[in-house]
């Protein structure tokens, strides 16, 4: 099983409320200072923040940084990647989802970038997600189970190509659907454009960013 370690998870539970807390602690002496600089943007709220008796508003910030933090803290653990992998499959868990694929699906593993990638029989993209531990842990752990690892990456790389609007060697509901991504990522719309790239998979398109 790859995730985080248990040294991180610890940091990831703790860092951000504390961080929060000493925010919070000290939000009223900076909105106190901020406010007496006329050229600060959002002068009405921090007079009224500086207008208020310190100490009881400094309790009230730091437990709104507390929970800020728990806050910040429970969406990086339920964001952090949690691989699990044997002679059978390959279970990948992230923000309460689960993917399972079988060995016998999966043609290549490699790093791309800072994700890990696998790749099916006929060169279709299974899975591409974002992994918090290091290259060579992942590694071992699929050449320890016999998983072709590719070391030097995506066996295609030299078959992609840059995708602009109307691509005439493309079909129009293709042009369409990556249109569609396009404008789902500039919309920091994840997981429409995920949908979307599994679409054009079914259509024999790969699409990376």
């Amino acid at each position: 099983v790859i995730g985080l370690a248990p040294v991180e998870r610890v940091l990831v539970m703790l860092t951000p409320p504390v961080l929060g807390m000493i925010l919070g602690y000290f939000l009223p002496s900076i909105a106190d200072w901020v406010a007496g600089l006329p050229w600060f943007p959002l002068q009405g709220p921090l007079q009224l923040v500086a207008s208020f008796d310190e100490k009881w508003v400094a309790i009230v910030t730091t437990f709104l940084g507390l929970i800020a933090g728990v806050w910040l803290s429970a969406v990086a653990i339920k964001e952090s990647l949690v691989i699990a992998v044997s002679d059978d499959e390959v279970t990948m868990k992230i923000n309460d989802g689960t993917q399972r694929y079988s060995k016998s699906e999966i043609a290549s593993v490699f790093i791309g970038g800072k994700e890990l990638v696998l790749l099916g029989n006929t060169g279709q993209e299974l899975a591409r997600e974002a992994y918090e531990s290091t290259p060579a842990t992942i590694a071992d752990a699929f050449v320890k189970h016999r998983y072709p690892w590719s070391v030097e990456g995506d066996p295609y790389e030299a078959e992609y190509r840059l995708w602009v609007d109307q691509t005439p060697d493309l079909s129009p509901a293709l042009n369409a659907l990556l249109k569609g991504r396009e404008q789902a990522l500039q919309e920091k719309d994840v997981e429409s454009a995920k949908e979307m790239q599994r679409e054009a998979c079914k259509f024999g398109i790969m699409v990376k960013d």
